[in-house]
């Protein structure tokens, strides 16, 4: 049987990580037998990352990876049906979730002071209590560097939320008045945009990324259906 490692759930989610997630969903997609493993710690999994999916003696790194894995393995296709317009589509609005809206997402939930009281409770509660703020601090301290690279950090909380509301007003308006991004049955694109989406709603204090998200009713609207079509 397959086994999926991520991170444990956290704010209402089925994993704190997008990612995770995002390989749940590609699991149900794909009609696997499967369980879950539970690690808060991915320096040992490939590539440092998770989650990862395990087949025996194989273990396959990053959601990506285990999408391709999946549907070769299953053979099946996630963006069945839809057009080659359709599939370069659904390309850019993975690639907009992965690389783009995740960003900040990160930003909302590390660097924000409130978000970063519940989420140091949430993530590192297992660390004694004599070295938690030691340690969390510097882990903290890691993602802000990353983030200033990356470059979202380097903005306001106000240019972020400007950044961000351009994105989630490109995915409402491909929704439209269907189902899902694509029509009437969940893609791809679907499984990768709703966790980003739903993690920012599900803030564990409100931010004004929350708040936008939340007081969007055709927008939540549809991230109940990819969860309830998708989410294990």
């Amino acid at each position: 049987m397959l086994k999926l490692i991520t991170y444990p759930a956290a704010f209402g989610a089925p994993s704190a990580s997008p990612f995770g997630v995002k390989a749940m969903c590609f699991l149900k997609m794909a009609g696997a037998e499967w369980e879950m493993g539970r690690s808060s710690d991915p320096r040992k999994a490939p590539k440092a990352k998770l989650p990862v999916l395990i087949d025996g003696d194989v273990k396959i790194p990053d959601s990506e990876d285990i999408r391709s894995f999946l549907e070769q393995k299953y053979s099946v296709d996630f963006d069945e049906g839809l057009s080659a317009e359709q599939r370069a589509v659904s390309r850019a609005i993975i690639r907009m979730c992965d690389e783009h809206l995740y960003f900040a997402l990160v930003c909302d939930r590390w660097l924000n002071d409130a978000n970063w009281g519940v989420l140091r409770e949430e993530f590192f509660g297992m660390i004694p209590k004599l070295v938690r703020g030691f340690v969390t601090n510097k882990i903290r301290q890691q993602v802000r560097m990353s983030m200033h690279a990356q470059g979202m950090g380097r903005h306001s909380v106000a240019e972020r939320l400007a950044r961000a509301d351009m994105d989630i007003r490109a995915i409402t308006a491909l929704v439209g008045d269907k189902p899902f991004l694509f029509g009437e049955a969940p893609t791809a694109a679907d499984a990768s945009a709703a966790p980003v989406l739903a993690a920012m709603a599900g803030s564990p204090t409100e931010t004004l990324l929350s708040k936008r998200l939340n007081a969007d009713a055709p927008l939540m609207a549809y991230l109940g259906r990819v969860q309830g079509a998708l989410y294990p």
